[in-house]
């Protein structure tokens, strides 16, 4: 990992990922996970990176996840990405279109720099260009002043969950 003090915030730049940034998202989204939940066993690790493969492989052919990158010096420091659903159109969203924004991620040393919120500022552009109806996301205490900022609110319905395994 690349961790740099003394950020000159003029040497920050921000690309949208491709195919070719696969292994480099791969990555980061394990150390993201890492970072909020801590070491896997090692073969659920091994099954995640496979899984992420595919799962990327898939999702940047059919345009169904859009990812931004943050670099520092040309090195990825920050991460972001956003997975496009379709849905059965509601009143909150007449197109069936969300968005569920994932994975924003600053290397410790680059925080406090912005980078968190100009990279869901950029998934908030394209959610507007792909004429998405909502974005929703999963905060963490960190990170949930960082979206409120930028607009974020507790949805209408309290969302619930069953972890199937």
């Amino acid at each position: 990992m690349y961790f740099k003090m003394g950020t000159d915030k003029n040497k920050i730049s921000f690309r949208k990922a491709s195919e070719s940034d696969i292994e480099t998202l791969i990555d980061y989204r394990i150390t993201f996970l890492k970072d909020a939940y801590g070491e896997p066993m090692p073969e659920l690790e091994s099954f995640l990176r496979l899984n992420l493969k595919h799962y990327f492989s898939e999702s940047f052919k059919n345009e169904t996840y859009i990812s931004w990158i943050a670099e520092y010096d040309n090195k990825p420091v920050g991460f972001s990405g956003m997975v496009i659903r379709e849905q059965p159109a509601n009143f909150e969203a007449p197109n069936g279109r969300t968005g569920y924004i994932l994975n924003i991620f600053t290397l410790p040393g680059f925080r406090g720099n912005g980078i968190a919120s100009s990279l869901v500022q950029k998934l908030i552009e394209e959610a507007r260009q792909m004429k998405i109806d909502k974005v929703e996301l999963h905060a963490t205490n960190a990170g949930e002043p960082v979206y409120r900022k930028l607009g974020f609110v507790e949805p209408h319905d309290r969302a619930l969950e069953i972890i199937i395994k």
